[in-house]
């Protein structure tokens, strides 16, 4: 028995170890943030600390299933108090009573058989005041002294067993093992013969006694933590560690029972901003928000089954009447005031909802339905904000071209306004002298208008299916000879076919020159200029190289922004016109490369096929 009680103290020693694990692995989930973790761990493909919670979980009930102990679950409970006290608490009984008699032990052996049916049945009577236990003991005290056998010991530990498990506390327990034994050695005292050995062997029982007392109430508190635990895990699994609330699949569950009893209305509500509180103020602040909904929606829907949907989201069921229109717009009324009650007294939050009934509808069906109005309302609100954003954008751009423009317009503006001022100090005497000039910056003024004009809205109006390399031949028409005058280097390559693309020619050929243009600045000695063309991915693609200087990264990223000019000359809005032709085209002109040793760009037209 006692290397029993050894086997039996190591495996709690590390069920205890492994409760332990447990409790902090679950006092760590109760801390989680749900913005961190979603708070339904199925539905977010798995949670590292719910998975670790199951796996010490299952560790400690195989530990549960290994120990040889009686006391497992409802079932062994009931098994090992049939077996201790139906089964072998008759035998032993009988078998203490027989070996009496046979023996000659007993001086009245039909007091001695009363008193033991005594004893069976006060002990499997249910017991309710503390007066009946003490009237077992005195009982089991009287059969010993019958029977003056120290068989009856295994008996006392029985009784001390029923003791110990309906003991609140170890020292009580403690006490009644102390009182049972003290009582058992001294009814043996009073039949056998006392020296130094009995009184040894009496100390000993005495201290096996509290050590079996010991054990037993280890086992004992083992067994409740492990309840505890499993009572514990069953919240995990079904509710919302932060606010309490059902999951997302228990609620499933719960709206499947529900529709077997009645219709219901199943809202859906989301907290659109719970994000931003997160950001600006941690995830504290964002469960308090969520933890103060949950006490909100218990508050205003009650009766109601409520669970937390996922992240910033709640879902409620409400059972319906019935699935008349009397009973629906009833309680789409309740829906409504209960939600305008929520924003009520939640107003620093952005909260929407959907809902829909299960009148005529399956649970999938109905959640389906609620589902796809609240992804809705949120897509109207995605567009409202994008909306919103575009418009900044916009005025921003507004804004910056207005600036630039007004900045390239005041300064021939203010040429000619000095030039006005010293001929009429002069009389106009000398008004010939300053005509040419005022007229060339009139004529700047002029030129910076419609280009902007095109800038804003470019004209294509003669678009037609064309061969790319006409295009590009005419631009070198154009340019060729200022390219030679400065001494560069042309060339170009084209495909055996001829590529076709649907153009406004003039605009094309008037970004190649612009193109040309820009090469010819780039490069202060004698260079090249390449002018390939090819095909790819269904687009006409033109290469213009030279080996000028390159440029710099934050020059690549300006450089097609109105008015950016790296050159003392020029309004700075050639390449950015250039660029919003091709991209009126449907195609895509960029930067392919930059270097010390020049700078290629890329022009992408799609192909007429």
């Amino acid at each position: 028995m006692i290397s029993e009680l050894l086997g039996i103290w190591v495996d709690e020693w590390k069920e205890a170890h492994l409760v332990m694990e447990f409790r902090n692995v679950i006092r760590w989930k109760h801390n989680a943030s749900p913005l961190r973790e979603h708070s339904s761990p199925i539905r977010t493909h798995g949670s590292y600390i719910t998975v670790q919670a199951a796996v010490h979980y299952k560790r400690l009930s195989f530990f549960h299933l290994s120990r040889k102990s009686y006391f497992k679950d409802k079932g062994d409970k009931v098994m090992a108090n049939t077996i201790l006290f139906r089964i072998l608490l008759p035998i032993l009984l009988v078998i203490i009573s027989f070996s009496s008699i046979y023996l000659d032990r007993t001086s009245h052996p039909y007091l001695m058989i009363a008193v033991g049916a005594a004893v069976y049945v006060s002990i499997n009577t249910k017991q309710t005041t503390d007066k009946q236990i003490y009237l077992q003991i005195a009982m089991l005290v009287l059969f010993h002294w019958l029977s003056e056998l120290n068989w009856s010991l295994t008996m006392y530990l029985i009784l001390l067993i029923r003791q110990i498990t309906r003991s609140e506390n170890l020292p009580r327990a403690l006490l009644h093992a102390l009182l049972i034994m003290t009582l058992y050695s001294v009814v043996r005292f009073s039949y056998s013969v006392t020296n130094g050995y009995s009184v040894l062997v009496t100390l000993s029982d005495l201290a096996s006694a509290l050590v079996f007392v010991t054990l037993v109430w280890i086992i004992k508190s083992k067994e409740i933590e492990k309840k505890n635990l499993e009572q514990l895990n069953d919240e995990l699994l079904k509710k919302d560690v932060l606010t309490g609330l059902l999951n997302y699949h228990e609620f499933r569950r719960e709206l499947s029972k529900m529709k077997e009893r009645s219709e219901y209305g199943l809202i859906i509500m989301s907290c659109q901003d719970l994000r931003v509180i997160n950001f600006k103020h941690g995830y504290e602040q964002a469960n308090i928000s969520l933890k103060d909904i949950a006490v909100q929606l218990e508050r205003h829907f009650n009766p109601a089954v409520i669970a937390r949907y996922g992240g910033s989201e709640f879902a409620i069921a409400i059972a319906t009447d019935s699935d008349t229109d009397t009973g629906t717009a009833a309680a789409e009324e309740h829906i409504k005031e209960a939600v305008a009650g929520i924003i009520e007294q939640m107003p620093e939050l952005d909260i929407i909802y959907a809902y829909a009934f299960s009148n005529g509808y399956s649970t999938e069906e109905t959640v389906e339905n609620a589902e796809k109005l609240l992804f809705l309302q949120k897509k109207e609100i995605w567009m409202k904000r994008d909306e919103h954003f575009f418009r900044a954008d916009k005025l921003k751009v507004i804004g910056e071209l207005a600036a630039g423009m007004a900045h390239e317009i005041r300064n021939p503006l203010t040429t000619i306004k000095g030039f006005l001022q010293l001929a009429y100090q002069n009389d106009y005497k000398e008004f010939d002298r300053y005509h040419p000039m005022i007229m060339d910056e009139i004529t700047r003024v002029s030129e910076l208008t419609s280009e902007f004009l095109q800038f804003s809205k470019p004209n294509l109006s003669q678009m037609k299916t064309e061969a790319v390399q006409t295009c590009i031949e005419r631009a070198i028409s154009i340019m060729g000879t200022e390219i030679e005058r400065r001494g560069h280097r042309l060339s170009a390559e084209y495909p055996v076919a001829p590529l076709y693309v649907k153009i406004d020619k003039d605009k094309v050929v008037q970004v190649l020159v612009n193109l040309f243009k820009n090469s010819i600045d780039a490069m202060e000695d004698l260079g090249q200029i390449r002018v390939k063309l090819y095909e790819l991915d269904n687009h006409a693609c033109i290469e213009l190289s030279d080996t000028g200087t390159g440029m710099s990264d934050a020059t690549k990223e300006k450089l097609f922004e109105p008015f950016y000019t790296t050159k003392g000359q020029g309004t700075g809005l050639g390449l950015s016109i250039s660029h919003k032709i091709i991209q009126d085209h449907g195609g895509r002109m960029d930067v392919k490369e930059t270097s010390a040793q020049g700078t290629v760009f890329l022009i992408e037209l799609p192909l007429v096929l």
